[in-house]
């Protein structure tokens, strides 16, 4: 019976062992996970930081072509509603 308690007491032992183990490694994959996103976000944010600067540089240089556009929206916003106007009528 002594023998049986003892052996127990080891296979336990060994398993409480093995999750602390676990634990420790778990902790360590949360770590690198946490960096990596956070590497992914910082370029990413950098990413959307030289695009809206070239974005507003394209505008810039050519302040016409952002005008053109707004009033092509508008002339296109015109003719549906001619369109809706005769369908209607």
């Amino acid at each position: 019976m002594n023998i049986f308690t003892i052996f127990a007491i080891i296979v336990l032992y060994l398993r409480q062992n093995r999750l602390s183990m676990l634990e420790k490694d778990q902790k360590a994959v949360i770590g690198e996970m946490e960096q990596l996103l956070s590497g992914y976000l910082m370029e990413m944010k950098e990413d959307n930081e030289t695009l809206v600067k070239a974005i507003k540089n394209s505008v810039a240089m050519n302040p016409e072509h952002g005008q053109k556009g707004q009033e092509h929206g508008s002339k296109q916003r015109k003719k549906n509603k001619k369109k809706k106007n005769k369908t209607f009528c």
